[in-house]
């Protein structure tokens, strides 16, 4: 019992520490869920657009890179979604180098979003992605950065993943305090039944609607958190995979995990003009894919996203594209890595099926961000973030109500000491 009560005041704590992180990762985690549509529909002048006649044939993405380039003198397009949707923007980031200090940088001072008609080229708008000083075409991206960092930069960043390595911790405890309590006190009473163990957790997993408000509140919280454990213990891990993998990739890596970057060497200095063009990197980039599926034995879907992307830093292009190996809705995870001058594959990597603590990290992140299993995954999602905030709700109020009573209890212990001395003591609490 006392080591009980000491995981109480663990359990306590932690859930009030990060009560506040959960309940806006809650609120905002479910409209994220359905992230597409309401960026859609919070600002349909840069994401939608009609084809100028019907079934007209969308720019290849290499003519409408050039297209942007030659409009802005100096700038650089790093990465080139190779895959687009009719009747959908194109969205790029056009950077630059710094002169004064040689490192990549937005292209213009007032954005670091470009979005273009796909059909022509023509420029839709511009926006720096999370502003909300911007209006409306901001509102997803910033409750976006609301969700994961508060919207306070690499401070709330670092803030959040230590809430979700928390709350990961707390699955554990929490779990724990829901099991029954040893009943070795009444195995020594004669002629009382002990009854079985799961007789006495299963009040646990129930919810008392007529008990009273204290009751039905902690019941809410306890019995919650037991039927939506599993999702909360990949929620919390994933987040943590999110915004803490200096905690997250130490204990992967006993299990074998390995990162996109893992093996590859970077340059001396960073690599800006490769030898290899973006238009070659392509074509380099479609062969290795296909060679690549052929010998590790999955398909390539060319209906889903794909694109190309250069690390000047790394030394490398990364062709992404889609396969059967992908188990996210979207697609696009299957990475062929090759050397940016002399176009030698360094490493191929599958979602799935190649390295099972990568394929866990793939499954984790693709559940969070309701990436699987269509509409109806993206609505349990939103179910469940609104089921986070009401856990740390019922959480709070438990803790304000014990509060209170302790108070109550101290003053009445303290009135009773004085009675005894002999001192009169003033009207009693209520």
């Amino acid at each position: 019992m006392r080591i009980r009560a000491v995981w109480v005041i663990v359990h306590r704590w932690a859930g009030l520490t990060i009560a506040l992180f959960l309940i806006v990762a809650g609120v905002t985690g479910s409209l994220l869920a359905f992230n597409d549509d309401l960026e859609t529909w919070s600002a349909p002048r840069l994401h939608r657009i009609a084809p100028p006649l019907p079934g007209a044939a969308m720019l290849d993405p290499q003519m409408l890179r050039d297209i942007v380039l030659a409009r802005h003198p100096g700038g650089m397009i790093d990465y080139l979604p190779l895959h687009f949707t009719p009747g959908r923007s194109v969205v790029l980031r056009v950077n630059r180098i710094d002169p004064r200090t040689g490192r990549i940088t937005p292209w213009s001072s007032r954005w670091d979003e470009l979005f273009v008609d796909p059909y022509n080229g023509r420029t839709l708008g511009y926006r720096t992605w999370g502003d909300i000083s911007e209006g409306m075409v901001n509102l997803m991206p910033f409750l976006y950065r609301l969700h994961y960092s508060l919207a306070l930069g690499p401070w709330g960043l670092w803030a959040f993943g230590i809430a979700a390595l928390v709350w990961t911790l707390d699955c554990f405890v929490g779990f724990y305090l829901t099991l029954p309590v040893s009943w070795r006190r009444d195995r020594a009473c004669a002629g009382r039944p002990t009854p079985k163990w799961w007789a006495r957790w299963k009040p646990a997993w129930r919810v008392r609607w007529h008990g009273g408000k204290h009751r039905l509140n902690f019941d809410l919280h306890r019995a919650g958190g037991l039927w939506l454990w599993p999702l909360l213990l990949v929620f919390a891990w994933s987040g943590v995979s999110f915004n803490l993998p200096g905690a997250y990739e130490p204990v992967m890596r006993v299990f074998g995990y390995q990162r996109l970057q893992d093996g590859i060497v970077p340059p001396a200095a960073p690599r800006y003009h490769p030898r290899l063009g973006f238009r070659a990197a392509e074509r380099l980039g479609r062969a290795i894919a296909h060679r690549e599926a052929a010998r590790l034995g999955f398909t390539i879907d060319p209906t889903r996203d794909s694109g190309l992307l250069h690390r000047p830093d790394a030394g490398v292009y990364a062709y992404i594209f889609s396969s059967s190996a992908d188990m996210r809705e979207s697609g696009g995870r299957t990475v062929a890595i090759f050397d940016s001058d002399t176009g030698r594959l360094l490493k191929t990597v599958v979602p799935q099926g190649q390295n099972g603590a990568y394929t866990v990290t793939e499954w984790i992140t693709a559940i969070h961000m309701a990436d699987v299993w269509g509409l109806p995954w993206r609505i349990a999602t939103a179910a469940l973030g609104l089921m986070v905030t009401g856990l740390s709700v019922t959480g709070v109020l438990l803790w304000m109500r014990k509060r209170a009573a302790r108070r109550v209890s101290r003053t009445r212990h303290a009135l009773r000491v004085r009675r005894s001395e002999g001192v009169r003591p003033g009207p009693e609490p209520r």
